[in-house]
């Protein structure tokens, strides 16, 4: 509240100084001008139009005058009341005796000159200047409406209950508002030392006295500000201060609960889609049109469920696949079955006649019906699929005679390994049928079976009319096509299905041809546990 207070005086006496160092300025010109100007013949007529040019561009100067030594005298908006010579005035002698500086002026500081227009002598206040004329001593004199301190002190104000005044160094009021206050302070008061302050008490309330000292004029600008009307201001600034308080933290409040529904409900939302989705419903999205993290958790949710369906359809669909193969298995089995029943008592027939050629050639088909059938099993070991195909191949040299001549060549150390049953003889018939049956001559048939590496190696060679790189490139592509869930022809998608099975898909079909060379379809297995198979 000192600061408060104090700034008042101090920010009016500052503004006051600046205004004087505009004032020293128009008077130092006006001096040289009149210096320069005066042994002149028109020296009156330029000085008189200089002077109006000054109260032209300066309202608050209200008059302008040049007097010498000598008693000439040039008043512009002024004129002299005395006929006394003016070396004996004060004015003219306080100018002379301060030549390189702005003397200032009170009204208590009677002077013999006034101003035209009717202006009391307690409203103005004047500002000297001393040069020279060709070795004779002149003052140029300015007087100023007071006015001016009316704009400063208002300009300068930091609150309605502080007013400030003027007093010179006796302590004579120089500048006063109307306000009744300023007479009922002491003496004591009007000449405190610059920058102190005083508490004073008039009637019932108390007053807060602070002084700035102008540097150029040695006037006090004093400032009184009332503390009963200040606290009264400060109650009211913390009335409203609290109100604001309550309004920030009402709007606070509100913008938080706000922000956390924003955060909570789409939370809340996406944990009820997720509990349906727990439940079962795999149709829920949740459609979650947010431009934030939110949203690109709802995308990543339903991208989620897109891809569940997806593979859900997947597995059903190979669900369905793996059924409809088991039930072409078991079907193609129900014709061996009554077959083998036939054929047995065809050979015991054909033993009654001594019919050895036909004995033979039926045991060997009822060979390949009973491991066809395996008792029902889908895996048997390489040594029941190699003597599989060596009956079906007995049974189609002696159909085909010399068109067909065959060699099967099995590593001993993969004769117990588990595979698929019915593997090679699809490939077999293969070789037989769109092989060497359809080249002029006749062919042979090589089967291999053995390990690489740790990988079952199978494979089946023919000499016949070989494969075109054109129908080549297709049955590869329909290879590939039946791996990955498409549709093929039946004899190799029966394969590939049972070896999906077998190796998880851990398993290479590969077919190399060369057009009337020869074909070889290989077939790579990795090995896997009796116990799981």
């Amino acid at each position: 509240m000192s600061d408060y207070a104090a700034r008042s005086a101090s920010q009016a006496g500052e503004a006051m100084d600046v205004y004087l160092d505009v004032y020293h300025e128009i008077m130092t010109y006006l001096v040289e001008a009149m210096e320069r100007e005066a042994p002149l013949n028109n020296a009156e007529p330029l000085l008189a139009r200089r002077h109006e040019e000054i109260m032209e561009a300066t309202p608050e100067i209200v008059g302008i005058a040049m007097a010498d030594e000598t008693d000439r005298f040039i008043g512009t908006g002024m004129k002299r009341i005395s006929r006394d010579p003016v070396m004996n005035e004060n004015w003219f002698l306080a100018a002379l005796d301060n030549p390189n500086d702005l003397t200032v002026l009170n009204v208590s500081d009677n002077k013999v000159i006034i101003t035209n227009e009717a202006y009391s002598a307690d409203r103005i206040f004047s500002v000297l200047g001393a040069g020279n004329i060709d070795g004779v001593n002149a003052v140029i004199m300015m007087d100023i409406k007071k006015d001016v301190f009316q704009s400063l002190i208002d300009s300068a104000a930091v609150s309605s209950e502080t007013f400030v005044f003027v007093t010179d160094a006796e302590g004579e009021i120089v500048y006063t508002p109307v306000n009744p206050i300023v007479y009922r302070l002491d003496e004591k008061c009007r000449t405190m030392a610059d920058g102190s302050q005083e508490r004073i008490r008039i009637e019932n309330n108390e007053y807060l006295v602070s002084t700035y000292e102008s540097k150029d004029t040695q006037w006090h600008f004093i400032s009184v500000t009332s503390l009963y009307d200040l606290n009264r201001s400060m109650l009211r600034m913390y009335i409203v201060l609290i109100l604001i308080t309550v309004l920030v933290l009402a709007a606070a409040i509100f913008i938080s609960v706000r922000l956390a529904d924003s955060v909570d409900k789409p939370i809340r939302e996406l944990i009820g889609k997720m509990q349906l989705v727990e439940k079962g419903d795999l149709s829920i999205r949740a459609n979650m049109n947010y431009q934030d993290e939110f949203g690109t958790l709802g995308k990543s949710f339903d991208h989620m469920l897109d891809q569940m369906n997806g593979m859900l359809e997947q597995i059903q669909t190979e669900k369905q696949r793996t059924l409809q193969a088991r039930l072409k298995s078991m079907q193609e089995q129900i014709k061996p079955h009554f077959l083998y029943n036939t054929l047995d008592t065809i050979n015991w027939m054909a033993r009654e006649h001594h019919a050895d050629d036909v004995v033979k050639i039926v045991e060997a088909l009822t060979d390949m019906f009973r491991l066809g059938l395996s008792q029902g099993k889908d895996y048997i070991t390489v040594r029941e699929e190699i003597d599989h195909v060596r009956n079906y191949l007995y049974i189609q040299s002696v159909r085909y005679g010399d068109k067909i001549t065959y060699e099967i060549d099995a590593d001993k150390d993969c004769l117990e390994t588990v595979i698929p049953k019915l593997i090679l003889q699809p490939l077999v018939e293969n070789s037989i049928y769109h092989g060497i049956k359809l080249k002029k001559g006749g062919g042979h048939i090589k089967v291999t079976a053995g390990k690489q590496d740790d990988q079952l190696l199978l494979s089946v060679y023919d000499t016949g009319v070989g494969i075109s790189r054109k129908d080549l490139d297709k049955l590869r592509d329909n290879i590939r096509s039946i791996k990955e869930g498409g549709e093929g022809s039946f004899g190799m998608t029966y394969i590939i299905e049972r070896l999906k099975l077998y190796g998880q898909g851990d398993f290479d079909l590969e077919v190399e041809s060369v057009e009337n060379a020869y074909t070889e379809v290989i077939i790579r297995l990795t090995e896997r546990d009796d116990s799981n198979v």
